[in-house]
């Protein structure tokens, strides 16, 4: 009886512990589900914050205020600097080396003129102006003045901007902006022509801008690739998250050896 009773017993205890430990793996198992749901939630709700346009807004605006804290600085330092060398090159022209004051003069103004030309570029100070038009025309003259590829700007005489908020101005002309940089850089062109016009008859009324260049062109699917990666097309990057700011249309066509045509579409409202 004393030995049943001992078998009985510990049926039992094994019987309590496989229970505890079903129970247990139960709980376990649910507790990893949850964290794993919980963590799928956490990177979609990440991603969506990441790509929404309060995030955009807040992201473009820090980088608005950085350029313009590193124009001010090289306005003030920099900038500076070389027109006091520049002065004091021209002293030594009047008394002794001619000539190496007048190279000396030389290096400086090219540095000064390649500052005034960053600082311009990164905070110029008309693009406020609700006059996309002239600040595509400025564009215009300093791609010319710093690129010996032709260039063709076409636009009528009379654009009607006047739909565009601030906002969509900069947005806009930090586009057009990026496009011709890159072009500058990276496209090998010949030829680049930039067009600015309204609708024409059946097209939604707006602004419409297209930029082609006739240069090696690339693989627009690397594009959706290059966060995170070797850093490549982040300025195409940008260009897109600009344009989805605004509620504009942006798209980009090229092919390796066939050049490329950008084109801009801001709606009017």
């Amino acid at each position: 009886m004393n030995q049943e009773k001992e078998i009985a017993e510990l049926q039992n205890i094994i019987h309590q512990y496989t229970n505890f430990f079903i129970i247990f793996d139960i709980i376990f198992f649910i507790t990893i589900i949850a964290i794993i749901i919980f963590a799928i939630q956490y990177l979609k709700s990440k991603k969506q914050l990441k790509n929404s346009s309060r995030y955009l807004r807040f992201t473009i605006k820090g980088q608005e205020e950085e350029r313009a804290r590193i124009a001010r600085e090289l306005h003030d330092t920099v900038a500076q600097d070389l027109r006091y060398c520049r002065s004091l090159s021209e002293k030594l022209q009047d008394k002794n080396d001619v000539e190496l004051g007048k190279t000396i003069s030389c290096l400086l103004e090219k540095s000064l003129s390649q500052v005034r030309s960053m600082s311009y570029n990164l905070a110029p100070p008309d693009v406020i102006r609700n006059d996309i038009a002239a600040n595509v025309m400025n564009l215009s003259q300093n791609f010319k003045e710093h690129s010996d590829i032709e260039f063709r700007l076409t636009m009528p005489e009379k654009i009607n901007t006047s739909f565009l908020k601030e906002e969509d101005n900069l947005n806009i002309y930090r586009i057009v902006q990026e496009a011709l940089t890159n072009i500058l850089k990276h496209a090998q062109a010949s030829e680049v022509t930039v067009l600015l016009r309204n609708e024409n008859e059946g097209e939604p009324e707006g602004l419409y801008i297209f930029i082609s260049d006739d240069g090696k062109g690339f693989d627009v699917s690397e594009i959706s690739r290059a966060r995170g990666t070797d850093g490549s097309h982040l300025g195409l990057v940008g260009m897109g998250e600009r344009a989805v700011l605004i509620g504009a249309k942006l798209e980009i066509d090229s092919h390796p050896d066939e050049g490329t045509q950008i084109t801009l579409i801001k709606q009017k409202l």
